[in-house]
């Protein structure tokens, strides 16, 4: 099976050619791209005093051919947090990421209000980023832990699980038709069919199938027209919905320059996001990114997390960071010990074949 590199979005699985069955996104960039977005990035802005925050501009996204523009309130409100001004050119608090403003005037006139709540929000998403993520949800066929390698993971639009692509194969060996491992249904050759079946699941505010329905917008498969706008606009809904893929995708969108402009705080701020959900290559660019911004420390305590998680690049990265003296060996020592059990959980004789 092979899953195609959709410019590091979702991509579809032409080998299985339908029955809502599709691999899993290849997080690595075509030739002479770095995966899973920019590692030399600039450290984000936030603010800048107690006396006064610096402001982040939106971004509008260029639609080749339509003219459209979308900017950042798809993941907040449209009116200005201080006079109530509705707009879609608001600008966003840098810091907390929860206020808009429809200039600069009325940013500083809120700042004296919006202080302690936008230290308190910083705070919340600070305390988040570095918590225990969420345990790797099992395959629910085998009942093991999915691969953290995702190109060892296929999504199932009909159904909307994630299968190994252990089971996927075991069972295709052995069925007479190519149908789902999990619910049974038959795959179809047309892109229409295809494409309903991954509607319907996402009508039910299903996250995974809007943020895979997204990833066909953003490259046109299936039949369906390449419209970013659209698929910008799915993959933040998915993302609220609890998709943690959909909020990296955003975050890749920002760092290639797909649909919006490139923007490395906020190709960052999604990949936070992205990584309190769970997904750790974007915890992996996260440390990436803090390396290369000097912030040592920082990067190995996002290493350590998905290290543990039984992330291989997150185990490399971490013990340079040993080496130069940015994190403890006997903290490395209990870091490997973690690293190898979950590494072990998630082995099957399947997997391995």
């Amino acid at each position: 099976l092979k899953a195609l590199n959709l410019g590091d979005d979702i991509a579809t699985d032409e080998a299985a050619n339908g029955g809502g069955i599709a691999n899993w996104a290849v997080w690595k960039s075509e030739a002479g791209n770095e995966s899973d977005g920019a590692l030399n990035t600039t450290k984000e802005t936030v603010a800048s005093s107690d006396d006064e925050e610096e402001e982040e501009e939106t971004n509008d996204v260029d639609v080749s051919g339509e003219g459209k523009a979308l900017n950042d309130s798809i993941d907040a409100g449209n009116n200005c947090a201080e006079c109530g001004k509705a707009g879609d050119d608001l600008k966003i608090c840098s810091s907390c990421r929860s206020a808009k403003y429809c200039s600069r005037e009325c940013q500083l006139k809120a700042w004296a209000g919006h202080k302690q709540e936008c230290k308190k929000r910083s705070a919340e998403h600070e305390e988040a980023l570095f918590k225990t993520p969420p345990p790797r949800p099992d395959c629910p066929i085998c009942f093991i832990p999915l691969p953290i390698d995702i190109t060892q993971c296929q999504y199932q639009g009909c159904c909307s699980k994630f299968l190994c692509t252990g089971c996927v194969q075991a069972h295709w060996m052995i069925s007479e038709e190519l149908d789902c491992p999990f619910c049974r249904v038959v795959a179809t050759e047309d892109d229409k069919e295809y494409v309903k079946r991954i509607e319907k699941r996402a009508a039910t505010n299903d996250a995974e199938a809007i943020q895979f329905l997204a990833g066909l917008y953003t490259d046109g498969k299936k039949g369906l027209k390449q419209d970013h706008v659209k698929a910008m606009q799915l993959y933040m809904k998915a993302g609220k919905l609890g998709s943690a893929l959909a909020y990296r995708n955003v975050g890749a969108a920002f760092h290639d320059g797909r649909g919006v402009k490139k923007n490395a705080a906020k190709e960052k701020y999604y990949h936070e996001l992205a990584a309190i959900g769970g997904y750790m290559n974007s915890r992996h660019v996260l440390g990436e990114m803090e390396w290369n911004t000097r912030n040592f420390q920082r990067a190995c305590k996002h290493y350590a997390i998905g290290a543990e998680a039984g992330h291989s690049g997150c185990l490399s990265d971490l013990q340079d960071g040993v080496k130069i003296g940015a994190f403890d060996r006997n903290e490395y020592a209990r870091v490997l010990q973690s690293y190898k059990k979950s590494v072990e959980e998630s082995r099957s004789d399947q997997r391995e074949n």
